[in-house]
Parts: structure tokens; C-alpha cells; sequence
């Protein structure tokens, strides 16, 4: 049994361990979670029907237990598979309901057990041959969801525009930072639940000054969102440097 000095300083993937042989610490992890569970919520109900916004919420906080419960440390990190088990029973909770107007919500339900490469190949496969209309709508429904998620930092698209860097090399070397970035745990957990912008750890990994890593700042968090999340369609642009 882990003090809670202990728990505090382990790892998300430690405690995620550590949860899985004790309900108070997968109690004390749902309540740290909340906030990041409501965002999802917040975020799909947006999307499809405000009116689900609580039901999402029990699906969201059913599935992060589920992912404590289920967790592997060896085949990759604790962030990246619960929320791939969350956005999973999400649609799986808005699927069932039939009050999303029709619209088609894709899904496979083995996706969030396969490696996150994996399943985006086969995502970005299977895109490949739907037509050029049901792309188009894939494409709104990604741009409203970023849209959603840029939100719960106070970012506006008009904003992510005016900020993003113009010169080639000065992109190429976010992009570089951005990969280094998504590759921290610690990092990554302290932007994605904390909601906090961590200039001087980022600093560490980087050449860059801190200046410059701050005017940067709204186009690392809009990378990140989309390198971390469901976007198949628009990873594409960050990966090939906003082609």
C-alpha cells in the first residue's frame, strides 16, 4: 500500500499500477481525472446533443475506471490508452442513444486495445476509400471538435492563425519540439490535466529561449491537441508541416 507522498510523486503510469489494487487510489485518480472528464464531455455533447452532457460524463468516468482496471504498463503509457477507452464508450453511449441527428459515428470497438499507430493506420486506410463528400464531413466534424478543444484553453482558430510561425525552418523546429513534448509523460499530464503551459520543463529539452517558446505557445497546444488526439485527417497537416 502506497503513503500518499508516494503516489503523489510516481508517475501517471505508477499510480495508474498502483490504482488497479486499490480503490482509494483509483478514487483519489478519478477525482485528479474529473476536470479532464468533464472536458470530453463537455466537448462531444457540444458536438452532437448538449443535452447528453451528463450521460457522456457517466459513460466518461465508467470508461476511465474500466481503463484503471484494464491497464498493461508494458504496452505503452496510461494517458494515451484511457482516452482512447474513453472517446470509445462515449460514441458507444451517443450510438445507443439515437438523438445525434442522424449522423454516422464510426467506430471500431477494438481500437482502443490495439497500439495508438496501429489503429490510426488502419483509421487513415480505411479513409482513404470513402469518397470525397463523406471526407469532407470527417474533416467538419474534426474541425468543430478542435474547435471544441482549443476552447477549453481560450483559443480561437483566428488566433492559432495570426500566431502560427510563417518561416519553414522556425516550423520544422516546433514541429521537432512538439514530438519531444508529446513524448514526456510528465509534460504531457501536466498540459492535458492540469491545463497548464509548462514553459520552463519544455525549455529543458530545447535549444530554444524561452521567449520564443512562449510566443509559440498556442501553436504547440493546438499541435498537441491534434498529434495526441482523434484526428485523423488533420494529424496529417501537422505532420507534414501544414501542407
Amino acid at each position: 500500500m502506497h503513503t500518499d507522498k508516494e503516489i503523489k510523486a510516481a508517475s501517471l503510469d505508477e499510480r495508474a499500477v498502483a490504482a488497479k489494487q486499490s480503490e482509494l487510489e483509483t478514487n483519489a485518480l478519478i477525482k485528479e481525472f474529473m476536470p479532464f472528464l468533464h472536458g470530453r464531455a463537455a466537448i462531444y455533447s457540444a458536438q452532437y446533443n448538449e443535452h447528453l452532457r451528463e450521460d457522456l460524463l457517466s459513460a466518461a468516468m465508467m470508461a476511465f475506471y474500466e481503463a484503471i482496471r484494464n491497464y498493461d504498463a508494458e504496452k505503452g503509457h496510461f494517458f494515451p490508452f484511457a482516452n482512447r477507452v474513453i472517446r470509445a464508450r462515449i460514441i458507444d453511449s451517443i450510438r445507443k442513444t439515437n438523438q445525434h441527428g442522424g449522423k454516422t459515428v464510426s467506430l471500431d470497438e477494438d481500437d482502443f486495445e490495439q497500439p495508438p499507430a496501429q489503429s490510426t493506420a488502419i483509421r487513415e486506410a480505411s479513409l482513404r476509400n470513402y469518397s470525397a463528400e463523406l471526407r469532407r464531413q470527417f474533416m467538419a466534424e474534426e474541425i468543430e471538435q478542435f474547435k471544441a478543444e482549443l476552447a477549453l484553453w481560450g483559443i480561437t482558430m483566428d488566433a492559432l492563425v495570426s500566431s502560427s510561425p510563417k518561416h519553414k525552418e522556425l516550423r520544422a523546429t516546433y514541429r521537432e519540439l512538439i514530438s519531444q513534448i508529446a513524448k514526456s509523460p510528465d509534460i504531457m499530464q501536466t498540459i492535458q490535466l492540469k491545463r497548464y503551459f509548462p514553459i520552463k520543463e519544455i525549455q529543458k529539452m530545447s535549444d530554444l529561449p524561452h521567449k520564443k517558446i512562449e510566443r509559440a505557445r498556442t501553436f504547440i497546444l493546438a499541435s498537441l491537441i491534434i498529434k495526441t488526439g482523434d484526428y485523423d485527417l488533420l494529424s496529417g497537416y501537422i505532420d507534414e508541416g501544414g501542407r
